[in-house]
């Protein structure tokens, strides 16, 4: 493989910390602000990451990645607070014991989920503990101000995934915007995020804000259980979201928490008028107990 070269004097680099398609993103050290940033190498010229780093810039809250300069190059890049931790599933579930011995499965739940869920009390997919249920609340006050944060500024993320939420010490961080655009266009997505967190009217009409609610319903079902609410092809998984509900995080993994259990349906509605929004997901979360 060959080396790649810094855009600029001013940054060392140093390894890859991601891959996406079109770019990679560098843990580098900044010599002007004598400390390492992150900084996103795009392999097919400067216009995605100048969309990227406009849309970014647009955005100023705690929890959203703060972008820094563009960087011309060659190659073209842009710099951006390095943001180092675990994803928020691992974060979450990094007490979970490891799973007990799979029993046979429960008769009274519909198989059409993509996994065979489990005889209650030997269940393979367990509960974050009551450390990971505090801090997945926490999470989800912050995450949710992000996500407002981000429609306020007239943007759709469209890519709230695991891999793009990092934990920083105690701080969740919602990352990359690379698939980010405007709120209120009317063209239908064309299908390029992780098939598992995408809202299922994504599959038949244009995107709103209630795609990044379901996103994060998704990201706090796997926090929660251990397993994403639908698993399988891109394809099987969007047709089985727009024909049945998602599964209750209680009825996967017993024992969850009942605010986030709620908060995971609410999150999960199939349709995007009764999905939860921030306020109503911190309602929810209000109403369970204190952390």
């Amino acid at each position: 493989m060959a080396a790649v070269s810094s855009p600029s004097p001013r940054y060392r680099l140093g390894p890859p910390v991601g891959r996406g398609a079109s770019a990679t993103v560098y843990r580098a050290y900044d010599r002007e602000r004598d400390r390492w940033v992150a900084l996103k190498l795009g392999e097919e010229g400067v216009e995605a990451l100048r969309r990227e780093h406009a849309a970014l810039a647009r955005v100023r809250h705690p929890h959203v990645v703060e972008a820094f300069e563009l960087v011309p190059g060659p190659p073209p890049a842009f710099a951006m607070e390095l943001v180092e931790g675990p994803d928020l599933v691992r974060w979450v579930r990094e007490d979970v014991p490891g799973a007990p011995r799979r029993a046979g499965p429960r008769r009274n739940l519909p198989m059409a989920f993509g996994y065979t869920l489990q005889e209650e009390g030997r269940s393979a997919y367990a509960p974050c503990t009551a450390r990971g249920a505090a801090r997945l609340r926490s999470a989800l006050r912050a995450l949710a101000g992000a996500l407002e944060a981000v429609h306020g500024a007239g943007l759709l993320h469209l890519d709230v995934t695991r891999a793009n939420v990092r934990v920083a010490g105690e701080r969740p961080v919602l990352l990359d915007l690379g698939l980010a655009r405007e709120r209120g266009g009317r063209e239908p997505l064309e299908v390029a995020g992780t098939a598992a967190a995408l809202a299922p009217e994504l599959g038949d009409g244009a995107p709103g804000p209630g795609a990044d609610w379901y996103a994060l319903g998704v990201l706090a079902f796997e926090a929660l259980t251990g397993r994403l609410p639908f698993d399988g092809g891109d394809v099987e998984v969007l047709v089985r979201k727009q024909s049945v509900s998602a599964p209750r995080a209680a009825d996967v993994a017993p024992g969850a928490p009942a605010d986030l259990d709620a908060a995971c349906a609410a999150l999960l509605a199939r349709s995007p008028r009764e999905r939860a929004d921030g306020a109503a997901l911190r309602a929810l979360l209000d109403g369970g107990r204190a952390e």
